[in-house]
């Protein structure tokens, strides 16, 4: 009988898979919950190691500047600067020589005067002007600095400079003590923390490597000049904080960290690999018990599933012998599917019967941006949360964008063309922006972009500037430098609290540009602190 094959089969499979369900949701939750584990220990792992780098560097600085405070305060250091004689510089060189000798870190000691030449070095290599050097000019208004790496005008290494102001009676700047500071130790101590699974890099404030414990970059090397992190710093909006990002074509977990003594972003990567490998082995240990435990209910299964259908069997034989007289035309038809089957077949019938509704697409058919109707529901959705909430240091930025010239290219090179560049330019603001940035298409050569949950305000620049060289550097087709973009930006709650408001500041804005000569971006409430863009 065809229920032989079909009922037993089927309740035989369902005794299996009731079996089988939970033991896949253990060891898939075992799994995830394993994963969730590891991450959070490496996080914090990774940040308490960030924390010890970014101690020893803030330690470093603050003995480097206490000892060169108190030299500033020296009454020799203070009568040589305004009346030097040979008697005198004698006599501050021994102090700083036996300040270095104090230290025993083969880093060079140095005084400078108000013109920005120097004095005295006590690695006695030339002395030069530091005029136009931005420590210098810090020191000159009696502030102390902590320079990002840079090349010594005298040596050429890569260095960071400590200064501090040296001030006369009156408080006035007089001239200046630094201290060049050699990465060479920092960098050791840095790899002494390194591990096989984890490599850490220490950027300063302009993007550039100061510490790269693998040396895939050398010292000095812009994140924003073709190497492994040009992603990092995109990425990173906050003091710290945790982002999976892809370095060295390996998907990766980084821990960012930014020492609030000298503003260097700290940051630890774990290749995601290595979370994984531990991963795989608690689930194969898994699996193994799982599998036995498996065997074991699906011989029960198997036994369970005989004792069941053997009663349903019996009645279906019995139905059989009833029907086998008549006709079949007035025979009850038996099918070959089972009760499960037969309801299965009424629910896909009621099913296919309902009313379709078909819902309207939220993205544009040719860039698969947002469209325009559900670009004015998130921003709206988005200041809804943003107006919410009581964080006054918050922002968001609202852009238009308005590619310069399409028109020319669609008449010139054809719609086909012009079609092309808004797909590939979509694919540009796809890659500056974060997953949960909002980036859509308006109709037309009009974009728009919506930015929340800023810290600052400084970001909303650097995204203009990276928007404007996408549409700038656009190829297709081995053609280029055919459009440029004329990018408009209001910010929330500056220029409003509303979408209204929001658009009609950034649209004012591109209007801006426009009568400007166009290829750029404009924010009014940039313009009113420092003036047009």
């Amino acid at each position: 009988m065809e229920i032989n094959k079909g009922i037993r089969a089927k309740l035989f499979l369902l005794f299996v898979t009731m079996g089988a369900i939970p033991f896949i949701i253990l060891i898939t939750a075992s799994a995830i919950n394993t994963v969730a584990e590891l991450e959070d220990s490496v996080k914090q792992n990774s940040l308490l190691r960030n924390a010890i780098i970014s101690e020893h560097i803030t330690e470093l600085i603050e003995k480097n500047q206490v000892v060169l405070k108190s030299l500033a305060m020296s009454p020799n250091v203070i009568e040589y600067l305004q009346r030097p004689t040979d008697e005198r510089k004698e006599y501050v060189s021994k102090i700083l020589h036996d300040t270095d000798e104090i230290f025993d870190d083969n880093n060079m000691t140095a005084l400078t005067g108000a013109d920005g030449w120097q004095l005295i070095r006590t690695d006695n290599s030339t002395l030069v002007n530091l005029t136009k050097r931005q420590h210098f000019q810090e020191a000159m208004k009696g502030r102390t600095y902590v320079t990002d790496i840079l090349t010594s005008m005298s040596t050429g290494e890569k260095i960071i400079v400590m200064e501090v102001p040296v001030l006369n009676a009156e408080g006035k700047p007089i001239g200046m003590l630094q201290r060049n500071f050699n990465l060479v130790v920092l960098k050791e101590y840095v790899q002494n923390l390194d591990d096989e699974e984890i490599y850490v890099v220490v950027m300063d404030r302009r993007g550039k490597i100061i510490v790269n414990s693998d040396n895939v970059v050398g010292v000095g090397s812009e994140y924003n000049v073709d190497n492994n992190y040009k992603f990092i710093l995109d990425r990173i909006y906050n003091s710290s904080g945790v982002i999976r990002i892809e370095v060295n074509n390996e998907d990766s977990l980084a821990t960012y960290s930014r020492n609030l003594e000298t503003g260097w972003m700290i940051v630890t990567i774990r290749p995601y690999h290595y979370i994984m490998d531990q991963v795989y082995d608690k689930a194969a240990k898994a699996v193994i018990f799982g599998l036995i435990m498996l065997f074991v209910g699906t011989l029960v299964a198997y036994l369970l599933t005989i004792r069941v259908t053997k009663p349903i069997i019996e009645m279906t034989n019995v139905v059989d012998g009833i029907i086998s007289g008549k006709t079949p035309e007035e025979n009850i038809k038996v099918s070959s599917d089972d009760e499960l089957g037969q309801m299965a077949a009424a629910f896909n019938k009621i099913r296919s019967e309902r009313d379709a509704y078909q819902l309207e697409s939220e993205l544009d058919k040719l860039t698969e941006l947002f469209n325009k109707k559900t670009m004015e529901n998130l921003c709206k959705m988005k200041l809804k949360t943003f107006n919410e909430n009581e964080n006054s240091n918050i922002f968001m930025a609202f852009y238009i964008i308005d590619l310069d010239h399409f028109k020319e290219v669609n008449d010139l090179l054809g719609h086909q063309f012009g079609d092309d560049v808004l797909v590939e330019f979509a694919k540009g603001l796809k890659k500056i922006f974060r997953p949960n940035d909002c980036i859509g298409r308006f109709g037309g050569d009009e974009f728009v972009v919506i930015v929340d949950s800023l810290p600052n305000i400084e970001v909303v620049m650097r995204k203009a500037e990276q928007i404007k060289q996408i549409a700038y550097n656009l190829t297709v087709k081995g053609r280029s430098h055919f459009v440029t973009a004329s990018i408009g930006i209001a910010i929330a709650p500056q220029n409003g609290r509303d979408y209204d408001s929001l658009f009609a500041a950034a649209d004012k804005a591109v209007y801006h540009v426009k009568n400007s000569g166009k290829n750029g971006y404009y924010c009014q409430l940039f313009a009113e602190e420092n003036g047009d863009i």
